[in-house]
């Protein structure tokens, strides 16, 4: 009897695994890039070396907005562990990660003063009310934000706070009749809140839920928008015109236009047209390229504000020049590795585990957070009494 002839796997090139990591060809590329150009904005920025990088973090809500209105609202029928578990294993691994070692790395070296704010900070972003402490302590754009480490998870706290506002929404749409009224209302609230913020000169706005949750509903609406139907040259006006905006508002924004602000509206209606595009030839050009730093924009904004912090503490001047180009580059490589072997590692167990082993380490996710700022509230409770 002839034994049946089995070929041997083909293997599989590195340029392959490359291409199927940074390029994968089940996610839309051009809004990874609109990623990729967010957090390049960001990090540009808190090097001193671009002006209104901070739209960044208004590209990043809107982007965060549409993909949770896909998750949420547009799921039939919505399914909560899912939906609850995926965010889970998104954010934590990565962010517990961090502000274990940054914290580990840090706190036995600064002054006692510092170590009960800055652990203080920590333990408050790893409950994901990050921007409630920011509020309350420092402002955004003050020059004594370089001494605080995760001052910048204040933008993943109101993310998270999002998603819970979402969460409740998705299970209430069963008995919602007019979803769309809905998601319009809250979108005009919220912006006549930070228009109320802004001719009172709240500056501390920038870090609220309800001046921010009309860009996350901006997001949310393009589910429910007609779809744009242009000719190939129409669409690429459109997405030269956005994109110009985007950038141009990344060189010459000034701090006072940054939310709440009626001029952060731009930027938000930029990134609304350039997701509503259909992917044109201009989008191949302007973002596909930028895609791979979108896919691993996660772990870059992680990892890039401790670096220039812990830079700055170790030099003991403010870094700047050759040497903040050298943080960023070792601030690179960092992020690279968080995304490979903490962040891709929780999606991928996320995907493939049974439901009941991925409730479990969801579980043991937050259960470990918890018991960090715990640590982090009880270090930050004793250097301020001593």
């Amino acid at each position: 009897m002839l034994e049946r002839y089995m070929a041997p796997p083909a293997k599989t090139s590195w340029t392959q695994l490359l291409r199927r990591e940074f390029f994968p060809t089940d996610r839309r590329r051009d809004i990874d890039g609109l990623r990729g150009l967010a957090v390049l904005m960001v990090v540009l920025f808190h090097a001193g070396w671009l002006r209104g990088g901070f739209v960044g973090v208004d590209i990043f809500v809107v982007i965060s907005g549409y993909f949770m209105g896909r998750s949420a609202l547009m799921q039939h029928p919505f399914k909560p562990v899912n939906f609850v578990c995926r965010r889970l294993y998104r954010l934590l691994p990565a962010l517990l990660c961090m502000i274990a070692l940054v914290s580990a790395g840090m706190l036995w070296w600064l002054l006692p003063s510092d170590r009960a704010d800055v652990a203080l900070n920590g333990a408050y972003a790893l409950v994901y009310l990050s921007n409630i402490w920011a509020s309350g302590h420092v402002g955004y754009f003050e020059g004594q934000s370089i001494a605080y480490p995760f001052l910048h998870t204040w933008s993943l706290s109101l993310e998270m706070q999002f998603y819970t506002i979402i969460f409740m929404m998705a299970l209430f749409l069963p008995f919602l009749r007019h979803r769309k009224w809905a998601i319009s209302a809250i979108c005009l609230l919220s912006f006549a809140f930070s228009m109320v913020s802004h001719l009172h000169g709240d500056t501390q706005g920038y870090y609220n839920i309800f001046d921010r949750m009309w860009q996350f509903s901006l997001g949310t609406m393009i589910w429910i928008l007609p779809p744009l139907r242009l000719s190939r040259g129409a669409a690429t006006l459109v997405f030269a015109a956005a994109y110009a905006m985007l950038i141009g508002a990344a060189l010459f924004y000034r701090l006072d236009f940054a939310c709440p602000s009626y001029m952060s509206a731009l930027p938000c209606l930029a990134v609304v047209a350039l997701i509503m595009l259909p992917q044109t030839g201009a989008a191949r050009i302007g973002l596909v390229p930028l895609s791979p730093v979108g896919v691993i924009s996660y772990s870059i904004y992680l990892w890039h504000w401790p670096g220039i912090v812990v830079a700055n503490y170790l030099m003991a001047f403010q870094v700047h020049g050759w040497t903040m180009a050298a943080v960023l580059g070792i601030v690179m490589v960092v992020s690279l590795f968080s995304y490979l072997f903490v962040e891709r590692v929780g999606l991928e167990y996320e995907k493939t585990a049974r439901q009941d082993v991925r409730v479990r380490g969801a579980g043991f996710l937050v259960g470990a957070c918890t018991i960090l700022a715990l640590v982090l509230f009880s270090v930050s409770a004793t250097y301020r009494v001593h």
